[in-house]
């Protein structure tokens, strides 16, 4: 491995952790534990949810949705809190490869780094109580953070493009955010006025979403490989 993928991915971890850590010990307040359990095992059933990722070993899940519901409704702690057991649970959960430790460590570093950027990010430039415009700025956020520096470490370790390697491995992905940060936002609206419980059966709909772009993936990954194995015509 590069020089400069190994020093990324140090300092990386050491910021992430070192956020994590902050959280831990500054910010551990848990004001409504009943509804905080039932969106960590919710997000932790969804990580077992996972789409295999084309180009790249990697893995993606709807538990993204409970992150975006956090941004919302949670505190900046509990919100990093729950996405780390939820992107541990995705790690390791049935995988075709058993992760790396610094693999593992480097993906929940990132989430920790994404997180927290969004979460305030959102929160400051989002001022009063317009719940789609936060989400928006919070799932852009969110989106282009984390993607990128997972693009980053891939471009540094394959010596190509970022841009290129973000496109190929990423772009696709976006309106799948945006899908999510509109149910989030539906979600939420809903729990405020009916209560939280009820709104959580909206969650089906991002499954059928989920099913959607499995679908999807698997029908180019067949014709990635029928256009990789048929022969050239001269």
């Amino acid at each position: 491995m590069p020089i400069r993928a190994k020093l990324y991915i140090g300092s990386t971890i050491a910021v992430g952790l070192a956020l994590l850590a902050g959280c831990l010990l500054f910010e551990r307040d848990f004001p409504e534990p009943l509804r905080y359990s039932s969106y960590l095992l919710l997000a932790c059933l969804a990580s077992t949810l996972k789409i295999k990722l084309p180009r790249i070993r990697g893995t993606m899940s709807i538990n993204f949705l409970f992150i975006l519901i956090g941004v919302a409704e949670l505190s900046a702690a509990e919100t990093i809190m729950l996405g780390c057991v939820a992107a541990l649970v995705q790690c390791l959960w049935k995988p075709r490869k058993r992760p790396a430790l610094i693999q593992v460590l480097f993906n929940i570093a990132t989430l920790v780094v994404s997180i927290g950027i969004s979460f305030h990010a959102s929160h400051v430039l989002v001022q009063g109580a317009n719940l789609p415009v936060l989400l928006a700025v919070a799932v852009c956020a969110y989106f282009v953070l984390n993607t990128g520096m997972i693009s980053l470490v891939l471009s540094l370790v394959e010596k190509q493009a970022l841009g290129q390697v973000w496109r190929q491995c990423y772009l696709w992905s976006f309106p799948y955010y945006l899908a999510g940060a509109a149910i989030a936002s539906a979600i939420v609206f809903s729990g405020r006025t009916v209560g939280w419980k009820p709104a959580l059966l909206m969650l089906p709909v991002m499954y059928m979403i989920f099913s959607y772009y499995r679908l999807r993936l698997l029908q180019q990954s067949e014709e990635d490989y029928r256009t990789a194995t048929s022969p050239a015509r001269g």
